[in-house]
């Protein structure tokens, strides 16, 4: 992976290639970028770099040996840790246990997300974390020579995903590595992150991708017409994640949405009844549909402030699916926006901890229909 293969973020590549050549790499980096950025194929391409037997310039020559393992994520030297759950037969699971997934989800999606990730590992509903097992498992890779490159890396996907006895286990090895080795910490929640482990690190901070990056990758990868692609661009709101499924998901992310304002209508007029319906419905899915429906929903709910407040150009919806969220927008103002963003982001917060869904749903549209009641 190249950092051609990347969208944009220009100035920080163009940083990371400067430190290789005055020779100042830092031990442990932490690439810091919410979802869709490219953090993840950042990562990977300045591990490439750095491995690259011919260098060029601006970017690794992707034909070298180093560079062809590189493409297919099997160079022995660099090597990955990312979420994984448990399973029947795999109770201290570690990510060498999916390796086999986890390179066919990144070379299928380099820009994976982890919502993503957790649904190809088929997780009946488990939350994925970086186990103290997993740092062990680390502390193993590194004790072992480099065996082709002058370089041992290891690229921590996620890093907020350690839990506290992962993180206190690595705290040693990333202060004082081996000669020749870095961490390349990726991250898109910060304050996540354990401190002492965060200043034991270098930032390298990713913007979201911007609208022109973002439109002519469109047009190149997807074969996107201008206006379309200008179009999803400015709706992804820069996360290319997000860029694809509008792009191969229209259809149903509309489904999401009507679903949405049937729920708002319902909570409005208290219909308990399309309520109860609508709860079981949500409750047969998966633990990440529920949390995606609430995050959908904060999305529209903040859409309803640009069609109140912003300018037009800002709105990322058109068409008939504009007009349905004109008319349910008045609902949504200067009053009562805050409380609502609080009680969602609160919802998730507690269905991430496996909450009970059906109960956290019926508390959710009691409160909804006071909040929209607010003048």
């Amino acid at each position: 992976m190249q950092f051609s293969t990347v969208i944009g973020q220009l100035e920080v590549k163009s940083r990371l290639i400067k430190s290789v050549k005055e020779n100042r790499v830092s031990h442990a980096l932490l690439f810091l970028g919410a979802e869709g950025s490219g953090s993840l194929p950042l990562a990977i391409a300045f591990a490439q770099y750095l491995v690259c037997e011919n260098q060029g310039e601006d970017d690794a020559c992707g034909k070298c040996p180093a560079c062809v393992k590189m493409k297919k994520l099997v160079h022995p030297d660099v090597t990955f840790s990312y979420p994984v759950t448990t399973r029947e037969k795999l109770k201290n699971p570690k990510s060498v246990d999916f390796i086999t997934e986890w390179r066919k989800a990144v070379l299928h999606n380099p820009y994976l997300g982890y919502n993503e990730w957790i649904t190809e590992l088929d997780s009946e509903n488990k939350q994925g974390n970086i186990s103290v097992d997993e740092s062990a498992d680390i502390l193993h890779r590194l004790s072992l020579k480099s065996v082709e490159a002058p370089y041992k890396i290891v690229i921590i996907w996620l890093a907020e995903k350690m839990n506290a006895a992962a993180s206190n286990k690595m705290l040693k090895i990333i202060e004082e590595p081996p000669d020749q080795t870095f961490f390349f910490l990726i991250s898109e929640n910060y304050e996540q992150i354990l401190p002492t482990i965060l200043s034991r690190t270098q930032l390298v901070k990713l913007k979201k991708i911007n609208d022109e990056d973002m439109t002519n990758a469109l047009m190149e990868r997807h074969s996107l017409a201008k206006e379309s692609a200008q179009n999803i661009a400015h709706r992804s709101g820069g996360n290319y994640l997000e860029a694809m499924n509008l792009i191969h998901h229209h259809d149903e992310e509309q489904n999401e949405n009507k679903r949405f304002l049937e729920w708002m209508r319902a909570c409005l007029k208290m219909n308990l009844k399309t309520i109860n319906d609508l709860t079981q419905e949500l409750a047969d899915t998966s633990r990440e549909q529920q949390k995606l429906f609430l995050q959908n929903g904060l999305h529209i709910l903040r859409e309803c402030l640009v069609i109140n407040y912003a300018d037009s150009s800002m709105i990322h919806f058109e068409g008939e699916e504009l007009e349905s969220f004109r008319k349910f927008s008045p609902f949504v103002n200067a009053n009562n926006a805050e409380r609502f963003i609080e009680e969602f982001n609160k919802a998730h917060f507690h269905l991430e901890r496996n909450a009970n869904f059906k109960i956290l749903f019926a508390d959710l549209s009691f409160k909804v229909n006071g909040l929209l009641h607010v003048k």
